[in-house]
């Protein structure tokens, strides 16, 4: 027989997969969400791979769709 302080088993069976559940749910959305948050930061300008980025003034950028699209039929 179970003691005084002891639940039944068919409580704490379902405590447990309770709890694991909701620990598993927690640990989804955390890594989930630093994926993302990775993801966003690696692509950034602050990554440090990120430094020596071919970058464009806005300027060049003109320049250069202007002679691309001057052979071009829908322009």
């Amino acid at each position: 027989m179970a003691g005084k302080n002891q639940l039944p088993f068919h409580v704490r069976a379902t405590d447990v997969v309770h709890r694991l559940t909701v620990l598993g749910l927690a640990g989804f959305c955390i890594i989930g969400g630093g994926s993302i948050v990775f993801n966003v930061w690696a692509n950034s300008d602050y990554a440090p791979w990120n430094k020596k980025k071919l970058k464009f003034q806005e300027e060049q950028y003109h320049q250069s769709r202007g002679e691309s699209d001057s052979g071009s039929p829908h322009a």
